[in-house]
């Protein structure tokens, strides 16, 4: 993967030879001769959240630096000046303004939750921005890759055909309301499951602390369900998937919105044999060249991170890739707006395989491709759900919903 970006060479609008990196002509921001610099912005410090992003600047640096070892983008070598703005709104302004009109940077890597109330001004300016998603489809400079929310109010019919495949026929769906995606993931998963032929027996909300797994297990019971869906947090979603195996409640397919996590199985062990959980980029376990390359750049280039199986790690190799395919697609005397335009023409982006195809030509396209892992027998790991053939590069593909 990290030899793959296309050698797309495109001119600066001149009749003249394309200016190389060698020949130190080209006027763009963060462009030298040698070198081109990104800026990065997340949140190193600042509490609780800072610890679910503490990856991020270890796994940008391993893919910036794989490229450079290849020779870099068109010759130059990518420099990255990274700054923390502590998830708070106002600090990312402050971040993203010093690190374009005082560092001069081409452009950013976002991998922050609070960039939303900048956007309007990076688009302004004409910035081009990787990261997280700041609502697909509102700003042409932005780019993310996809996610369960990635597409306006259009539904996809791949959960069900995960529950159908796996036996399911009836479900109910476990909620906590007080989760800020909840009611946006209960409207995806209803229509999903009934395209498929599962019927939907009902909902339950699960506010924390409010109510107990014995409630939903009674719930499971009455309803008859054979399938346990859950929009909660990984350990209540645990905690009820345990007390129905232990009540003797026979569930066929017991499916998480959340919850691929190591420590989750090292907590619980065999007591989550057969949970299952959504995943929206390829699992650390599949031996995938894509995921082989990934975990080869972590350790030869970032081996202070022990374990870089985190999805914070790869969501910001992603987004460090997406910027690194910008950089090519706008050639070899890049500007703002070629690196913007060359990547809307992209319509199967997947950062050489660990995220399924994304047409970035359409952001508020559904994502139509998942991937599915299970807890083994033990509950000493999850292992990547093999798709039905036919399905793009091990991920589980449907179908919008009209």
């Amino acid at each position: 993967m990290l030899a793959t970006l296309p050698a797309a060479l495109a001119s600066c609008g001149s009749t003249q030879e394309p200016a190389t990196a060698a020949s130190g002509s080209c006027p763009s921001p963060g462009v030298s001769g040698d070198t081109i610099k990104i800026g990065l912005i997340y949140p190193d410090t600042g509490g609780q959240i800072a610890d679910s992003f503490r990856d991020v600047r270890s796994a940008v640096q391993a893919r910036v630096d794989a490229q450079n070892a290849a020779g870099g983008v068109h010759g130059r070598t990518v420099q990255i000046v990274w700054r923390d703005d502590q998830s708070d709104p106002g600090l990312f302004r402050t971040a993203a303004q010093d690190l374009v009109d005082n560092q001069k940077v081409f452009g950013l890597i976002v991998e922050s939750i609070a960039a939303g109330p900048t956007a309007s001004w990076l688009e302004a300016n004409g910035i081009p921005a990787a990261g997280v998603a700041i609502g697909a489809g509102q700003h042409r400079n932005l780019f993310s890759f996809g996610s369960l929310f990635t597409g306006q109010n259009v539904n996809v019919d791949t959960f069900g055909r995960y529950v159908r495949a796996g036996g399911g026929t009836k479900a109910l769906v476990v909620v906590d309301p007080s989760q800020p995606a909840a009611a946006g993931l209960v409207g995806v998963f209803g229509p999903s499951l009934t395209s498929q032929g599962v019927q939907v027996a009902g909902q339950e909300n699960y506010p924390a602390g409010a109510t107990t797994p014995a409630h939903i297990v009674d719930a499971l019971r009455h309803a008859g369900a054979d399938t346990l869906i859950g929009v909660l947090k990984p350990a209540d979603f645990a905690d009820i998937y345990t007390a129905a195996k232990t009540a003797g409640v026979k569930l066929k397919v017991a499916l998480s919105a959340a919850g691929y996590e190591q420590d989750l199985l090292d907590q619980r062990g065999a007591a989550l044999a057969g949970m299952s959980v959504i995943v929206g980029y390829a699992s650390f376990e599949q031996a995938s060249p894509a995921m082989t390359a990934f975990h080869s750049a972590m350790a030869t280039y970032s081996p202070e991170l022990q374990d870089p199986n985190s999805e914070a790690a790869l969501s910001a190799y992603v987004s460090t890739d997406e910027m690194l395919k910008g950089l090519d697609l706008a050639g070899a005397c890049p500007t703002r707006e070629g690196f913007i335009t060359g990547l809307h023409k992209v319509t199967d982006y997947s950062a050489g395989g660990l995220i399924a195809p994304t047409d970035l030509s359409n952001p508020t396209a559904a994502t139509t491709c998942f991937n599915f892992v299970k807890a083994n027998a033990t509950g000493t790991r999850f292992e990547p759900v093999t798709p039905p053939a036919g399905s793009s590069d091990g991920f589980w593909c449907g179908k919008p919903l009209s």
